[in-house]
């Protein structure tokens, strides 16, 4: 029976999943919104949250295979994310499908950057500072407008990178603010005063630039420690700076 194929799906998915076999998990899982769809009609609860979930797999995987440079793999799966979240899908509640749609076009934009697309990144990445700024329940704007820094920095486009740098410092800062125990935060913080010191190097902002590296040498030994190979690599941008 088809519930008997569900049991059975799910379980291989979960002994996958326990011994770290994220990729082929998600086969299961996927095959588990399949029988979920035959059993309980598509636009039934139970298909759409197996839907959010898997969604959300595949981001996650997706990620770790361009860490990897499995490029076709990851491509694969952003795509896949892609579709699921569009407008009169499976997922049926708007803020949750806009909030995974936000996270796909972030991934998708960091999959452009890494293969040196640049401008398909910039595309991707704006349209999810425009879904996060748009909705209250997307988060990580200030990881987007790091990313849009990022990529901006590449194409030589200092002065709107350096802006993005200052928007995700601000978006930071209140966050810290509002809960001083975010250590994420904290530690995105580093970054964003790092970025920016690099790009107000580029505009020839001197002083500015040697202000946000000590900060940001600040922030890093305060959250990583002194030794750790990120604050190390910020304190050599710093010294080669001066």
């Amino acid at each position: 029976s088809l519930m008997a194929r569900l049991v059975e799906t799910e379980q291989h998915f979960a002994r996958l999943k326990n011994q770290g076999q994220h990729l082929e998990a998600l086969h299961f899982m996927e095959l588990s919104v399949f029988l979920r769809k035959q059993l309980y009609g598509a636009e039934s609860e139970e298909v759409a949250m197996a839907c959010q979930v898997f969604t959300t797999s595949c981001n996650t995987v997706a990620m770790s295979c361009l860490q990897r440079d499995d490029y076709a793999k990851a491509h694969e799966l952003l795509k896949k994310a892609e579709l699921l979240t569009e407008a009169r899908g499976y997922i049926l509640e708007d803020r949750t499908r806009l909030k995974l749609r936000a996270v796909t076009y972030n991934n998708l934009g960091c999959f452009y950057k890494r293969r040196g697309k640049l401008h398909a990144a910039l595309t991707y990445l704006d349209k999810a500072l425009k879904m996060e700024l748009s909705s209250s329940e997307v988060d990580n704007p200030a990881g987007t407008h790091l990313n849009l820094c990022a990529t901006l920095s590449q194409l030589s486009r200092h002065a709107p990178a350096l802006e993005h740098a200052q928007c995700a410092l601000e978006l930071l800062k209140r966050s810290i603010e509002q809960d001083p125990n975010a250590k994420e935060q904290a530690s995105i913080l580093a970054i964003a005063y790092h970025n920016m010191a690099v790009e107000q190097e580029h505009l020839g902002q001197w002083h500015a630039a040697m202000d946000s590296y000590r900060h940001s040498v600040g922030v890093a030994e305060q959250q990583w420690g002194p030794s750790h190979p990120k604050t190390q690599a910020i304190k050599h941008s710093w010294s080669h700076a001066k």
